[in-house]
């Protein structure tokens, strides 16, 4: 990810049964959403992700990019890294992005968010 060690959150594993979905969202904290200033608080913005593919998925389950009219198709082994915040800290609104309904089957993924800075939990 070309980003030092230390500024990385926790690796989450996330699970999606059988029409399960996340709805478009973004991965940077908004600045203008009340809770960002606390979540920045620790280790800054969020500046980049990187999805991790965990499994084949029978159907479904696609990370959607609408903005983009892009669709990754989830395969074990593969990934995908984007990031939202350049140099100036400018954020990029077309990172939105979500989780497509599994239609069947299920869909395991590893996901890692690095910040600008030294991220430690409170």
């Amino acid at each position: 990810m070309n980003w030092p060690l230390e500024n990385g959150e926790g690796l989450q594993i996330l699970r999606y049964r059988e029409g399960g979905q996340y709805t478009p969202h973004f991965d940077y904290f908004p600045p203008e959403d009340p809770g960002s200033a606390a979540a920045m608080a620790i280790g800054g913005q969020r500046v980049a992700s990187l999805v991790m593919y965990l499994n084949d998925v029978a159907a479904g389950g696609g990370t959607v990019f609408p903005e983009l009219n892009l669709t990754i198709t989830p395969r074990k082994g593969a990934a995908v890294y984007f990031e939202y915040c350049n140099s100036l800290g400018q954020l990029d609104p077309l990172t939105l992005h979500g989780g497509l309904p599994v239609r069947s089957g299920e869909k395991w993924i590893a996901t890692k968010w690095m910040r600008q800075r030294r991220y430690a939990s409170a």
